[in-house]
């Protein structure tokens, strides 16, 4: 969904609307949207700058002329957002090793979709998507998905490090999952609570996350393309996961 004029904007953000990013058309950074962008930085929501060839576009898509939109559109969280602690608390409630996933780069909404309806098939009791970097939860994402935002508590946070070491001192280990991972996936115990982190296809895990895992983990490759595209991977992490768990759960 998508507002768009300054004043429904800023309106919005006063009122806490949920948004997921802002468009702010070039040229249009005058004093007409320093407000927005100053309530938008204040509430941790993203601001970018969009040429006008593609903001034209989205104009024409919402059918809103230049006048209407007035340089300035947002794009309106579809889904529920949670505060990290929220997301954490409800983690352990459903589990005494809950496991969380969290995404480092991922821009494509395809791949979050993806990524969110194998986490939600596998069990992953939630997902951490940096406010900024991250691919916003659009209809592209959502259809992708088939429903799995409607099962899957998302936290869009600030700085993912930070973000990891709430997490740490939550008792949860970091688990990166990385082309030049030092052990196997499948060779790599996952007892207690554990955070999954993917990265993007091109660069991976940026180096700052990296050097915050536990452990690094791959995926082998036995054909002659070096790595799997962030959403397969990702869904062969989180079924191993629920592979070792429900074979410790049956009796012996």
């Amino acid at each position: 969904m998508y507002i768009f004029g300054r004043n429904p904007v800023l309106e919005a953000l006063r009122g806490g609307r949920e948004i997921e990013k802002i468009f702010i058309r070039h040229g249009a950074e005058d004093g007409g949207t320093a407000q927005i962008r100053s309530e938008a930085q204040r509430r941790s929501v993203a601001c970018v700058i969009a040429d006008t060839r593609k903001f034209g576009a989205m104009e024409r898509e919402l059918k809103a002329g230049m006048h209407a939109a007035q340089g300035v559109i947002a794009l309106v969280s579809p889904v529920p957002r949670r505060s990290l602690v929220e997301l954490i608390d409800l983690a352990y409630e459903r589990s005494d090793s809950p496991v969380l996933a969290a995404l480092d780069g991922i821009s494509d909404p395809h791949n979050l979709g993806a990524i969110a309806r194998s986490a939600e098939c596998a069990g992953i009791h939630g997902l951490i998507i940096p406010e900024r970097g991250g691919a916003p939860i659009t209809n592209v994402a959502l259809k992708t998905a088939a429903g799995a935002f409607e099962h899957l508590p998302v936290a869009k946070v600030g700085p993912l490090e930070k973000a990891l070491i709430d997490c740490r001192n939550a008792d949860f280990r970091i688990v990166g999952c990385a082309d030049a991972g030092a052990e196997d996936y499948d060779a790599v115990d996952y007892d207690g609570p554990q955070v999954i982190v993917i990265g993007s296809e091109g660069a991976g895990i940026s180096a700052p996350i990296l050097k915050m895992c536990d452990v690094q983990v791959r995926v082998p490759m036995a054909g002659k393309i070096s790595s799997l595209n962030a959403s397969v991977a990702a869904g062969v992490m989180f079924f191993e996961i629920l592979r070792r768990r429900r074979h410790a759960e049956k009796p012996a």
